[in-house]
Protein backbone atom coordinates (compact mmCIF):
# COMPACT_ATOMS: atom_id res chain seq x y z
CA UNK A 1 0.00 0.00 0.00
CA UNK A 2 2.85 2.36 0.86
CA UNK A 3 4.39 1.91 -2.59
CA UNK A 4 1.06 2.48 -4.33
CA UNK A 5 0.59 5.76 -2.51
CA UNK A 6 4.08 6.82 -3.48
CA UNK A 7 3.38 6.02 -7.11
CA UNK A 8 0.17 8.06 -7.03
CA UNK A 9 2.01 11.01 -5.51
CA UNK A 10 4.66 10.85 -8.19
CA UNK A 11 2.02 10.45 -10.89
CA UNK A 12 0.47 13.81 -10.04
CA UNK A 13 3.62 15.57 -11.17
CA UNK A 14 4.17 13.52 -14.25
CA UNK A 15 0.73 14.08 -15.74
CA UNK A 16 1.98 17.55 -16.74
CA UNK A 17 3.82 18.17 -19.97
CA UNK A 18 6.62 20.51 -20.92
CA UNK A 19 5.36 23.92 -22.03
CA UNK A 20 4.45 24.43 -25.67
CA UNK A 21 7.59 26.45 -26.31
CA UNK A 22 9.73 23.49 -25.33
CA UNK A 23 7.58 20.83 -26.98
CA UNK A 24 7.80 22.70 -30.25
CA UNK A 25 11.49 21.91 -30.40
CA UNK A 26 12.97 18.53 -31.27
CA UNK A 27 16.45 19.44 -30.09
CA UNK A 28 16.00 18.40 -26.48
CA UNK A 29 15.25 15.03 -24.92
CA UNK A 30 11.51 14.67 -24.46
CA UNK A 31 10.05 13.12 -21.32
CA UNK A 32 9.94 9.62 -22.80
CA UNK A 33 13.58 9.83 -23.86
CA UNK A 34 14.62 11.12 -20.43
CA UNK A 35 12.97 8.14 -18.80
CA UNK A 36 14.62 5.72 -21.22
CA UNK A 37 17.94 7.13 -19.99
CA UNK A 38 17.16 6.78 -16.28
CA UNK A 39 15.50 3.36 -16.60
CA UNK A 40 18.50 2.02 -18.51
CA UNK A 41 21.03 3.59 -16.14
CA UNK A 42 19.43 2.41 -12.89
CA UNK A 43 18.88 -1.10 -14.27
CA UNK A 44 22.51 -1.32 -15.34
CA UNK A 45 23.61 -0.24 -11.86
CA UNK A 46 21.20 -2.58 -10.09
CA UNK A 47 19.60 0.28 -8.12
CA UNK A 48 16.14 -1.24 -7.96
CA UNK A 49 14.61 1.28 -5.52
CA UNK A 50 15.30 4.18 -7.86
CA UNK A 51 14.43 2.02 -10.85
CA UNK A 52 10.93 1.49 -9.43
CA UNK A 53 10.34 5.23 -9.31
CA UNK A 54 11.65 5.72 -12.84
CA UNK A 55 9.53 2.87 -14.22
CA UNK A 56 6.45 4.63 -12.85
CA UNK A 57 7.69 7.93 -14.25
CA UNK A 58 8.31 6.29 -17.63
CA UNK A 59 4.78 4.91 -17.80
CA UNK A 60 3.33 8.29 -16.87
CA UNK A 61 5.53 10.00 -19.45
CA UNK A 62 3.89 7.91 -22.16
CA UNK A 63 6.15 4.88 -22.58
CA UNK A 64 4.16 1.73 -23.21
CA UNK A 65 4.66 -1.52 -21.32
CA UNK A 66 6.16 -3.06 -24.47
CA UNK A 67 8.61 -0.19 -24.94
CA UNK A 68 9.89 -0.44 -21.37
CA UNK A 69 10.14 -4.23 -21.65
CA UNK A 70 12.17 -3.75 -24.81
CA UNK A 71 14.52 -1.33 -23.02
CA UNK A 72 15.09 -3.87 -20.25
CA UNK A 73 15.65 -6.72 -22.71
CA UNK A 74 17.96 -4.65 -24.91
CA UNK A 75 20.34 -3.69 -22.15
CA UNK A 76 21.16 -7.28 -21.16
CA UNK A 77 23.62 -7.33 -24.06
CA UNK A 78 25.55 -4.51 -22.37
CA UNK A 79 25.06 -5.12 -18.64
CA UNK A 80 24.32 -8.86 -18.51
CA UNK A 81 21.38 -11.18 -17.91
CA UNK A 82 21.29 -10.72 -14.10
CA UNK A 83 20.72 -6.95 -14.35
CA UNK A 84 18.22 -7.34 -17.18
CA UNK A 85 16.23 -10.03 -15.39
CA UNK A 86 16.14 -8.07 -12.13
CA UNK A 87 14.91 -5.07 -14.08
CA UNK A 88 12.14 -7.11 -15.68
CA UNK A 89 11.15 -8.60 -12.33
CA UNK A 90 11.01 -5.13 -10.81
CA UNK A 91 8.86 -3.95 -13.70
CA UNK A 92 6.48 -6.85 -13.20
CA UNK A 93 5.99 -5.88 -9.55
CA UNK A 94 5.39 -2.25 -10.52
CA UNK A 95 2.70 -3.26 -13.01
CA UNK A 96 1.06 -5.58 -10.48
CA UNK A 97 0.91 -2.85 -7.84
CA UNK A 98 -0.45 -0.29 -10.29
CA UNK A 99 -3.08 -2.74 -11.50
CA UNK A 100 -4.12 -3.37 -7.89
CA UNK A 101 -4.50 0.39 -7.50
CA UNK A 102 -6.81 0.50 -10.52
CA UNK A 103 -4.23 1.88 -12.96
CA UNK A 104 -4.37 0.30 -16.41
CA UNK A 105 -1.18 0.99 -18.33
CA UNK A 106 -0.94 1.11 -22.10
CA UNK A 107 0.43 -2.29 -23.16
CA UNK A 108 1.63 -1.05 -26.55
CA UNK A 109 2.32 -3.47 -29.34
CA UNK A 110 4.58 -6.47 -29.38
CA UNK A 111 7.51 -6.68 -31.77
CA UNK A 112 6.62 -7.76 -35.31
CA UNK A 113 7.90 -11.16 -36.42
CA UNK A 114 11.19 -11.04 -38.32
CA UNK A 115 10.53 -12.36 -41.82
CA UNK A 116 14.00 -11.86 -43.31
CA UNK A 117 15.40 -15.37 -43.80
CA UNK A 118 18.85 -14.34 -45.01
CA UNK A 119 21.98 -15.27 -43.09
CA UNK A 120 21.80 -13.61 -39.67
CA UNK A 121 25.45 -12.55 -39.70
CA UNK A 122 24.90 -10.68 -42.96
CA UNK A 123 21.72 -9.06 -41.64
CA UNK A 124 23.51 -7.93 -38.49
CA UNK A 125 26.42 -6.61 -40.53
CA UNK A 126 24.00 -4.60 -42.67
CA UNK A 127 22.30 -3.06 -39.63
CA UNK A 128 25.63 -2.09 -38.06
CA UNK A 129 26.81 -0.59 -41.35
CA UNK A 130 23.56 1.38 -41.57
CA UNK A 131 24.16 2.75 -38.08
CA UNK A 132 27.74 3.61 -39.02
CA UNK A 133 26.66 5.23 -42.27
CA UNK A 134 28.94 3.09 -44.42
CA UNK A 135 28.63 0.46 -47.14
CA UNK A 136 28.67 -3.04 -45.65
CA UNK A 137 32.14 -4.58 -46.10
CA UNK A 138 32.48 -7.90 -47.90
CA UNK A 139 33.07 -11.09 -45.94
CA UNK A 140 33.58 -11.54 -42.23
CA UNK A 141 35.59 -9.22 -40.01
CA UNK A 142 38.97 -10.63 -38.98
CA UNK A 143 40.81 -7.66 -37.47
CA UNK A 144 41.15 -6.94 -33.74
CA UNK A 145 38.87 -8.83 -31.38
CA UNK A 146 37.08 -10.42 -34.39
CA UNK A 147 40.27 -12.21 -35.35
CA UNK A 148 41.20 -13.04 -31.78
CA UNK A 149 37.72 -14.38 -30.93
CA UNK A 150 35.61 -15.15 -34.02
CA UNK A 151 32.90 -16.43 -31.68
CA UNK A 152 32.26 -13.04 -30.10
CA UNK A 153 32.20 -11.45 -33.55
CA UNK A 154 29.49 -13.92 -34.58
CA UNK A 155 27.47 -13.26 -31.42
CA UNK A 156 27.83 -9.52 -31.94
CA UNK A 157 26.54 -9.50 -35.49
CA UNK A 158 23.99 -12.31 -35.32
CA UNK A 159 22.53 -11.72 -31.92
CA UNK A 160 23.09 -8.08 -30.98
CA UNK A 161 22.61 -6.33 -34.31
CA UNK A 162 20.28 -8.92 -35.87
CA UNK A 163 18.19 -10.46 -33.09
CA UNK A 164 17.97 -7.31 -30.96
CA UNK A 165 18.30 -4.29 -33.27
CA UNK A 166 15.96 -5.89 -35.82
CA UNK A 167 13.09 -5.76 -33.36
CA UNK A 168 10.82 -2.84 -34.22
CA UNK A 169 9.25 -1.77 -30.90
CA UNK A 170 12.11 0.67 -30.39
CA UNK A 171 13.73 2.76 -33.10
CA UNK A 172 17.46 2.68 -33.77
CA UNK A 173 17.73 6.07 -32.06
CA UNK A 174 15.96 4.79 -28.95
CA UNK A 175 18.16 1.69 -28.85
CA UNK A 176 21.29 3.81 -29.08
CA UNK A 177 19.93 6.02 -26.30
CA UNK A 178 19.57 2.90 -24.14
CA UNK A 179 23.05 1.71 -25.09
CA UNK A 180 24.78 5.03 -24.40
CA UNK A 181 22.98 5.33 -21.05
CA UNK A 182 23.97 1.83 -19.94
CA UNK A 183 27.62 2.19 -20.93
CA UNK A 184 27.89 5.66 -19.39
CA UNK A 185 26.29 4.45 -16.15
CA UNK A 186 28.72 1.52 -15.90
CA UNK A 187 31.68 3.88 -16.36
CA UNK A 188 35.24 3.43 -17.60
CA UNK A 189 34.25 1.92 -20.97
CA UNK A 190 35.62 4.65 -23.22
CA UNK A 191 36.02 2.75 -26.54
CA UNK A 192 32.46 1.39 -26.47
CA UNK A 193 31.00 4.71 -25.33
CA UNK A 194 32.88 6.56 -28.05
CA UNK A 195 31.52 4.16 -30.66
CA UNK A 196 27.92 4.29 -29.51
CA UNK A 197 27.85 8.06 -29.02
CA UNK A 198 28.89 8.23 -32.67
CA UNK A 199 26.18 5.77 -33.67
CA UNK A 200 23.64 7.77 -31.63
CA UNK A 201 24.52 10.91 -33.60
CA UNK A 202 24.11 8.94 -36.83
CA UNK A 203 20.57 7.91 -35.81
CA UNK A 204 19.48 11.51 -35.19
CA UNK A 205 20.22 11.96 -31.50
CA UNK A 206 21.48 15.55 -31.28
CA UNK A 207 24.65 16.77 -29.52
CA UNK A 208 22.40 18.60 -27.08
CA UNK A 209 20.51 15.40 -26.26
CA UNK A 210 23.77 13.55 -25.64
CA UNK A 211 24.84 16.39 -23.39
CA UNK A 212 21.58 15.95 -21.49
CA UNK A 213 22.30 12.22 -21.14
CA UNK A 214 25.67 13.08 -19.62
CA UNK A 215 24.03 15.54 -17.20
CA UNK A 216 21.47 12.93 -16.16
CA UNK A 217 24.20 10.34 -15.58
CA UNK A 218 26.18 12.89 -13.54
CA UNK A 219 23.31 13.79 -11.24
CA UNK A 220 21.70 10.34 -10.89
CA UNK A 221 24.63 7.93 -11.05
CA UNK A 222 27.72 9.87 -10.00
CA UNK A 223 30.22 12.61 -10.70
CA UNK A 224 32.91 10.13 -11.77
CA UNK A 225 30.73 8.40 -14.37
CA UNK A 226 29.43 11.75 -15.57
CA UNK A 227 32.94 13.17 -15.90
CA UNK A 228 34.06 10.15 -17.91
CA UNK A 229 31.05 10.39 -20.22
CA UNK A 230 31.53 14.14 -20.65
CA UNK A 231 35.14 13.62 -21.66
CA UNK A 232 34.13 11.01 -24.24
CA UNK A 233 31.38 13.23 -25.67
CA UNK A 234 33.77 16.17 -25.98
CA UNK A 235 36.15 14.02 -28.00
CA UNK A 236 33.38 12.65 -30.22
CA UNK A 237 32.07 16.13 -31.02
CA UNK A 238 35.54 17.55 -31.61
CA UNK A 239 36.34 14.73 -34.05
CA UNK A 240 33.19 15.65 -35.97
CA UNK A 241 33.87 19.41 -35.74
CA UNK A 242 30.50 19.89 -34.03
CA UNK A 243 29.97 23.12 -32.11
CA UNK A 244 27.37 22.42 -29.43
CA UNK A 245 26.45 25.92 -28.30
CA UNK A 246 24.24 26.54 -31.31
CA UNK A 247 22.43 23.27 -30.71
CA UNK A 248 21.26 24.20 -27.23
CA UNK A 249 18.65 26.79 -28.16
CA UNK A 250 15.04 25.87 -27.38
CA UNK A 251 13.54 28.86 -29.15
CA UNK A 252 13.59 32.62 -29.47
CA UNK A 253 11.12 35.36 -28.68
CA UNK A 254 11.67 39.12 -28.92
CA UNK A 255 15.29 38.42 -29.76
CA UNK A 256 15.75 36.29 -26.62
CA UNK A 257 17.29 32.85 -26.99
CA UNK A 258 16.26 30.23 -24.43
CA UNK A 259 18.22 27.14 -23.46
CA UNK A 260 17.06 24.18 -21.37
CA UNK A 261 19.74 23.41 -18.78
CA UNK A 262 20.15 21.09 -15.81
CA UNK A 263 22.66 20.96 -12.99
CA UNK A 264 23.09 19.17 -9.65
CA UNK A 265 22.50 20.73 -6.26
CA UNK A 266 24.39 19.75 -3.12
CA UNK A 267 22.01 16.82 -2.55
CA UNK A 268 22.78 15.56 -6.10
CA UNK A 269 19.22 16.21 -7.20
CA UNK A 270 18.88 17.50 -10.75
CA UNK A 271 17.70 21.10 -10.95
CA UNK A 272 16.19 21.96 -14.35
CA UNK A 273 15.99 25.51 -15.61
CA UNK A 274 15.55 27.74 -18.63
CA UNK A 275 18.53 29.95 -19.43
CA UNK A 276 17.71 33.21 -21.25
CA UNK A 277 20.19 35.13 -23.39
CA UNK A 278 19.82 38.82 -24.29
CA UNK A 279 19.22 40.11 -27.83
CA UNK A 280 22.33 40.22 -30.02
CA UNK A 281 24.03 37.79 -27.64
CA UNK A 282 27.82 37.93 -28.05
CA UNK A 283 29.64 34.70 -27.19
CA UNK A 284 32.87 36.68 -26.75
CA UNK A 285 31.40 38.89 -24.03
CA UNK A 286 30.84 38.54 -20.29
CA UNK A 287 27.40 39.43 -18.95
CA UNK A 288 25.88 40.14 -15.57
CA UNK A 289 23.51 37.30 -14.64
CA UNK A 290 20.36 36.98 -12.56
CA UNK A 291 18.83 33.88 -10.95
CA UNK A 292 15.02 34.04 -10.70
CA UNK A 293 13.23 31.88 -8.13
CA UNK A 294 9.52 31.04 -8.48
CA UNK A 295 6.78 31.37 -5.84
CA UNK A 296 5.79 28.62 -3.45
CA UNK A 297 3.82 26.08 -5.50
CA UNK A 298 4.94 27.57 -8.80
CA UNK A 299 7.20 26.49 -11.65
CA UNK A 300 9.62 28.21 -14.00
CA UNK A 301 7.10 28.55 -16.82
CA UNK A 302 5.08 31.07 -14.80
CA UNK A 303 6.07 34.43 -13.29
CA UNK A 304 9.73 33.56 -12.72
CA UNK A 305 10.14 32.68 -16.40
CA UNK A 306 8.34 35.88 -17.39
CA UNK A 307 10.68 37.97 -15.24
CA UNK A 308 13.71 36.05 -16.54
CA UNK A 309 12.67 36.85 -20.10
CA UNK A 310 11.99 40.52 -19.36
CA UNK A 311 15.32 40.96 -17.60
CA UNK A 312 17.10 39.20 -20.48
CA UNK A 313 15.51 41.74 -22.82
CA UNK A 314 17.26 44.39 -20.72
CA UNK A 315 20.67 42.82 -21.31
CA UNK A 316 21.22 40.16 -18.63
CA UNK A 317 21.76 36.41 -18.84
CA UNK A 318 18.98 35.04 -16.66
CA UNK A 319 18.09 31.64 -15.22
CA UNK A 320 14.61 30.56 -14.07
CA UNK A 321 14.59 27.12 -12.45
CA UNK A 322 12.18 24.61 -10.95
CA UNK A 323 12.78 24.05 -7.24
CA UNK A 324 13.77 20.56 -6.10
CA UNK A 325 10.71 18.27 -5.76
CA UNK A 326 8.73 20.39 -8.24
CA UNK A 327 8.27 20.80 -11.99
CA UNK A 328 10.95 19.20 -14.13
CA UNK A 329 13.55 19.15 -11.36
CA UNK A 330 14.42 15.97 -9.47
CA UNK A 331 13.86 15.12 -5.85
CA UNK A 332 11.71 12.32 -4.44
CA UNK A 333 9.17 12.07 -3.04
CA UNK A 334 7.43 14.70 -5.17
CA UNK A 335 5.72 17.79 -3.82
CA UNK A 336 7.42 18.13 -0.49
CA UNK A 337 8.55 21.54 0.71
CA UNK A 338 12.08 21.50 2.06
CA UNK A 339 13.39 24.97 3.00
CA UNK A 340 16.96 23.66 3.07
CA UNK A 341 16.64 22.31 -0.47
CA UNK A 342 14.89 25.48 -1.68
CA UNK A 343 17.73 27.63 -0.34
CA UNK A 344 20.34 25.24 -1.74
CA UNK A 345 18.78 25.46 -5.21
CA UNK A 346 19.70 29.14 -5.40
CA UNK A 347 23.32 28.35 -4.61
CA UNK A 348 23.29 25.50 -7.14
CA UNK A 349 22.03 27.96 -9.75
CA UNK A 350 24.92 30.26 -8.84
CA UNK A 351 27.30 27.28 -9.19
CA UNK A 352 26.02 26.81 -12.72
CA UNK A 353 26.19 30.47 -13.72
CA UNK A 354 29.62 30.99 -12.13
CA UNK A 355 30.98 28.36 -14.49
CA UNK A 356 29.28 29.67 -17.62
CA UNK A 357 31.84 31.06 -20.03
CA UNK A 358 29.79 34.18 -20.77
CA UNK A 359 28.82 35.08 -17.20
CA UNK A 360 30.79 37.52 -15.08
CA UNK A 361 31.03 35.47 -11.89
CA UNK A 362 31.43 38.67 -9.86
CA UNK A 363 28.14 40.07 -11.14
CA UNK A 364 25.45 37.52 -10.24
CA UNK A 365 22.22 38.68 -8.65
CA UNK A 366 18.98 37.06 -7.54
CA UNK A 367 15.28 37.83 -7.88
CA UNK A 368 12.99 35.88 -5.56
CA UNK A 369 9.24 36.03 -6.11
CA UNK A 370 6.70 35.36 -3.33
CA UNK A 371 7.96 32.31 -1.39
CA UNK A 372 11.08 32.35 -3.56
CA UNK A 373 11.81 35.77 -2.09
CA UNK A 374 12.24 34.43 1.43
CA UNK A 375 14.37 31.56 0.17
CA UNK A 376 16.55 33.95 -1.88
CA UNK A 377 17.18 36.20 1.13
CA UNK A 378 18.17 33.16 3.19
CA UNK A 379 20.52 31.98 0.44
CA UNK A 380 22.25 35.36 0.20
CA UNK A 381 23.08 35.23 3.91
CA UNK A 382 25.35 32.23 3.36
CA UNK A 383 26.38 32.60 -0.29
CA UNK A 384 28.59 35.64 -0.82
CA UNK A 385 28.70 35.03 -4.56
CA UNK A 386 25.20 36.56 -4.69
CA UNK A 387 26.05 40.23 -5.14
CA UNK A 388 22.56 41.76 -5.08
CA UNK A 389 19.12 40.52 -4.01
CA UNK A 390 15.70 41.76 -5.13
CA UNK A 391 12.39 40.31 -3.98
CA UNK A 392 8.92 40.74 -5.45
CA UNK A 393 5.82 40.23 -3.25
CA UNK A 394 7.99 38.31 -0.80
CA UNK A 395 6.45 35.72 1.51
CA UNK A 396 8.14 34.59 4.70
CA UNK A 397 7.00 30.97 4.42
CA UNK A 398 8.19 30.16 7.95
CA UNK A 399 6.17 32.92 9.61
CA UNK A 400 3.19 32.23 7.36
CA UNK A 401 3.13 28.58 8.44
CA UNK A 402 3.79 29.33 12.13
CA UNK A 403 1.37 32.22 12.50
CA UNK A 404 -0.75 32.29 9.36
CA UNK A 405 -1.29 35.17 6.97
CA UNK A 406 -1.85 38.20 9.16
CA UNK A 407 -0.46 36.40 12.25
CA UNK A 408 -3.88 34.97 13.18
CA UNK A 409 -2.74 31.50 14.35
CA UNK A 410 -2.23 31.20 18.09
CA UNK A 411 0.63 29.41 19.81
CA UNK A 412 -1.79 26.72 21.01
CA UNK A 413 -3.06 26.13 17.49
CA UNK A 414 0.49 25.79 16.23
CA UNK A 415 1.31 23.20 18.90
CA UNK A 416 -1.80 21.24 17.95
CA UNK A 417 -0.73 21.27 14.30
CA UNK A 418 2.71 19.94 15.23
CA UNK A 419 1.07 17.16 17.24
CA UNK A 420 -1.06 16.27 14.21
CA UNK A 421 1.99 16.28 11.93
CA UNK A 422 3.82 13.87 14.22
CA UNK A 423 0.80 11.57 14.25
CA UNK A 424 0.56 11.72 10.45
CA UNK A 425 4.25 10.85 10.06
CA UNK A 426 3.75 7.81 12.27
CA UNK A 427 0.80 6.69 10.16
CA UNK A 428 2.61 7.18 6.85
CA UNK A 429 5.64 5.27 8.06
CA UNK A 430 3.27 2.40 8.78
CA UNK A 431 1.81 2.49 5.26
CA UNK A 432 -1.04 5.00 5.49
CA UNK A 433 -1.81 7.20 2.49
CA UNK A 434 0.15 10.42 2.27
CA UNK A 435 -1.79 13.50 3.26
CA UNK A 436 -1.47 16.44 0.90
CA UNK A 437 -2.57 20.07 1.06
CA UNK A 438 -3.77 22.12 -1.89
CA UNK A 439 -2.42 25.62 -1.38
CA UNK A 440 -4.91 26.94 -3.95
CA UNK A 441 -8.41 25.42 -4.13
CA UNK A 442 -9.56 23.89 -7.38
CA UNK A 443 -12.93 25.63 -6.99
CA UNK A 444 -13.94 28.83 -5.21
CA UNK A 445 -16.62 29.08 -2.53
CA UNK A 446 -18.50 32.04 -1.10
CA UNK A 447 -16.34 31.94 2.01
CA UNK A 448 -13.02 32.37 0.15
CA UNK A 449 -11.16 35.60 0.83
CA UNK A 450 -10.15 38.19 -1.76
CA UNK A 451 -6.56 36.98 -1.34
CA UNK A 452 -7.54 33.38 -2.17
CA UNK A 453 -9.51 34.58 -5.16
CA UNK A 454 -6.48 36.52 -6.38
CA UNK A 455 -4.27 33.41 -6.28
CA UNK A 456 -7.03 31.33 -7.88
CA UNK A 457 -7.25 33.80 -10.76
CA UNK A 458 -3.55 33.27 -11.48
CA UNK A 459 -2.91 29.58 -10.77
CA UNK A 460 -6.25 28.06 -11.77
CA UNK A 461 -6.87 29.92 -15.03
CA UNK A 462 -5.14 30.30 -18.38
CA UNK A 463 -3.60 33.53 -17.08
CA UNK A 464 -0.85 31.73 -15.17
CA UNK A 465 -1.86 28.11 -14.75
CA UNK A 466 0.57 25.41 -15.82
CA UNK A 467 0.14 21.59 -15.63
CA UNK A 468 3.38 21.22 -13.65
CA UNK A 469 2.09 23.60 -10.98
CA UNK A 470 -0.50 21.76 -8.90
CA UNK A 471 0.22 23.97 -5.83
CA UNK A 472 -0.11 20.81 -3.71
CA UNK A 473 2.41 19.72 -1.11
CA UNK A 474 2.68 17.17 1.68
CA UNK A 475 1.04 17.95 5.00
CA UNK A 476 4.15 16.88 6.91
CA UNK A 477 6.12 19.62 5.09
CA UNK A 478 4.47 22.11 7.46
CA UNK A 479 6.90 21.19 10.26
CA UNK A 480 10.19 22.09 8.53
CA UNK A 481 8.50 25.16 7.07
CA UNK A 482 7.54 26.32 10.58
CA UNK A 483 11.19 25.93 11.51
CA UNK A 484 12.33 28.30 8.73
CA UNK A 485 13.49 31.78 9.80
CA UNK A 486 14.75 33.50 6.63
CA UNK A 487 15.62 36.83 8.27
CA UNK A 488 17.64 35.43 11.19
CA UNK A 489 20.91 36.83 9.83
CA UNK A 490 19.61 39.26 7.22
CA UNK A 491 21.90 42.03 8.43
CA UNK A 492 24.92 39.96 7.37
CA UNK A 493 23.99 40.43 3.71
CA UNK A 494 25.30 43.98 4.01
CA UNK A 495 27.20 45.60 2.28
CA UNK A 496 25.49 43.73 -0.55
CA UNK A 497 22.23 45.50 -1.43
CA UNK A 498 18.63 44.41 -0.88
CA UNK A 499 15.58 45.62 -2.79
CA UNK A 500 12.07 44.72 -1.62
CA UNK A 501 9.32 45.39 -4.18
CA UNK A 502 5.76 45.22 -2.82
CA UNK A 503 2.30 46.12 -4.05
CA UNK A 504 0.53 48.94 -2.24
CA UNK A 505 -2.53 46.71 -1.72
CA UNK A 506 -0.67 43.45 -1.02
CA UNK A 507 -1.80 41.66 2.15
CA UNK A 508 1.70 40.15 2.25
CA UNK A 509 3.48 43.53 2.34
CA UNK A 510 4.30 43.20 6.03
CA UNK A 511 6.74 40.35 5.26
CA UNK A 512 8.87 42.72 3.17
CA UNK A 513 8.43 45.55 5.69
CA UNK A 514 9.68 43.26 8.46
CA UNK A 515 12.68 42.14 6.42
CA UNK A 516 13.46 45.74 5.47
CA UNK A 517 13.41 46.83 9.13
CA UNK A 518 15.89 44.10 10.09
CA UNK A 519 18.27 44.48 7.12
CA UNK A 520 21.32 46.70 7.12
CA UNK A 521 22.13 49.27 4.46
CA UNK A 522 22.12 49.41 1.50
CA UNK A 523 18.43 48.52 1.34
CA UNK A 524 15.25 49.83 -0.22
CA UNK A 525 11.54 49.15 0.12
CA UNK A 526 9.85 50.03 -3.19
CA UNK A 527 6.05 50.26 -3.25
CA UNK A 528 4.16 49.89 -6.53
CA UNK A 529 1.04 52.09 -6.31
CA UNK A 530 -2.28 50.29 -6.64
CA UNK A 531 -0.79 46.80 -7.00
CA UNK A 532 -1.79 43.71 -5.07
CA UNK A 533 0.45 40.72 -4.28
CA UNK A 534 -0.30 38.75 -7.46
CA UNK A 535 -0.58 41.84 -9.68
CA UNK A 536 3.22 42.02 -9.59
CA UNK A 537 3.48 38.51 -11.04
CA UNK A 538 2.44 39.48 -14.56
CA UNK A 539 0.20 42.54 -14.91
CA UNK A 540 1.81 44.78 -17.59
CA UNK A 541 0.73 48.03 -15.94
CA UNK A 542 2.55 47.11 -12.73
CA UNK A 543 5.52 45.37 -14.31
CA UNK A 544 5.95 48.60 -16.25
CA UNK A 545 6.86 50.12 -12.89
CA UNK A 546 8.71 47.21 -11.24
CA UNK A 547 10.92 46.21 -14.19
CA UNK A 548 12.64 49.61 -14.61
CA UNK A 549 13.27 49.59 -10.86
CA UNK A 550 14.84 46.13 -11.06
CA UNK A 551 16.95 47.20 -14.01
CA UNK A 552 18.29 50.34 -12.30
CA UNK A 553 19.01 48.33 -9.14
CA UNK A 554 21.02 45.63 -10.91
CA UNK A 555 22.71 48.09 -13.25
CA UNK A 556 23.98 49.92 -10.17
CA UNK A 557 25.15 46.91 -8.19
CA UNK A 558 26.13 44.27 -10.76
CA UNK A 559 29.12 46.04 -12.25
Amino acid sequence: MKNINLYIAIMILLLGSISGNVNAQNNMLDKKQEKIVTIAAFTARGDLDKLKLELVAGLEAGLTVSEIKEVLVHLYAYSGFPRSLRGLQTFMSVLDERKAAGINDNPGREASPVTDTRDKYERGKEILSELQGITPPAGRATAGYAGFSPEIETFLKEHLFADIFERDVLTYAQRELVTVSVIAALGDLQPMLTSHMGLALNTGITPTQLKQVVEIITTTIGQLEGSQARSVLTGVLQNRNIETDADLTMGTENGISVQKVSFPNRFLNTVVGNLYFPPNYNTNKKYAAIVVGHPFGGVKEQTSGLHAQKMAELGYITLAFDATHYGESGGYPRYIESPEARVEDFSAAVDFLSNHKNVNADAIGVIGICGGGGYSVSAAQIDHRIKAVATISMYDMGRARRQGLGDVITYEQRMKTLDDIGEQRTKEFNGAARKDIAAIPTQLSDSDTENTREFFDYYRTSRGGHPNSTTSYSYTSLAPMMNFFPFAQIETISPRPLLFIVGERAVSAYFSEDAYSKAAEPKELFVVPGASHVDLYDRPEYMGISLPKLNSFFKQYLK
